[in-house]
């Protein structure tokens, strides 16, 4: 059994998400969240949801009591974020992989201030249900900690550096980026929008405003205004969409 646990602080991304989990996960799974507006309208489209808004390790540690009440150990626990899900089989992969691994998560080394630490991205993380339910990572993952850099999730890094875990990396693989960091695939199984819910200013962006001197809330509406494009790409066409950011797609396309 696969617990998913996801949080939507706006609700544009539910029926997407719900739609390519069904299509691509082929094993039982469940999805747990909190959603941070429209509770009423959503709230039965999952196996449990909770009402209101937090950081992301609040949230979490919220969430959690999901898996205590429905999950035994051997089940796996996937974090994921409210704009990114699957756009391809992905059921057998994860299979694999948390065979060798204890800890499955996406990279994106662009995120950091650096451009170089491959650290894990909580947008998509799994792991045994047994490290929940009989280990020790619940607290590292409902409480903020920084390992330094200002990577709120760093305590998911002191967790795996304390067990001596290794993790499998899931890595970008666009064959077209419309930006360095949004808009991202990763080894052709997952996609994830990135700021798909805040304000579109990451790390990238404050570099490139370093760089050029350019300001930075023009930099946000021009990734604002490139995310509604691509969004509604991914409404009307999601799947072309995929194939052009992997370099598919062969015809025209704007």
């Amino acid at each position: 059994m696969l617990h998913i646990l996801t949080i939507h602080f706006k609700d544009k991304w539910v029926d997407i998400q719900k739609e390519q989990l069904k299509k691509y996960v082929s094993e039982e799974y469940k999805v747990y969240t909190r959603l941070g507006e429209n509770y009423e309208v959503h709230k039965d489209k999952f196996d449990g949801a909770l009402d209101g808004q937090g950081h992301w390790t609040e949230s979490m540690g919220l969430l959690l009591k999901f898996i205590h009440e429905n999950a035994k150990s051997g089940d796996k626990v996937l974090l994921l974020d409210s704009d990114a899900f699957p756009i391809a089989p992905i059921s057998n992969f994860l299979d694999e992989k948390i065979k060798e691994y204890p800890f499955v998560s996406c990279q994106e080394p662009e995120h950091e201030w650096d451009n170089t630490r491959k650290i894990p991205h909580p947008m998509f993380m799994m792991f045994d249900a047994k490290h929940i339910l009989e280990g020790d990572i619940e607290s590292y993952l409902n409480t903020k900690m920084d390992d330094g850099t200002g990577t709120w999730w760093g305590g998911l890094i002191q967790w795996l550096n304390k067990n001596n875990y290794k993790y499998y990396p899931i890595e970008r693989s666009n064959k077209t980026n419309l930006h360095p960091l949004y808009f991202g695939i990763y080894e052709d199984l997952i996609y994830h929008h990135w700021a798909g819910s805040r304000k579109m200013i990451t790390r990238p962006d404050r570099r490139r405003a370093q760089k050029s001197g350019e300001d930075l809330d023009k930099i946000a509406e021009e990734n604002h205004n490139i995310s509604e494009s691509v969004f509604e790409q991914i409404k009307n066409q999601l799947d072309t969409f995929m194939d052009y950011l992997m370099g598919k797609y062969e015809g025209e396309y704007e």
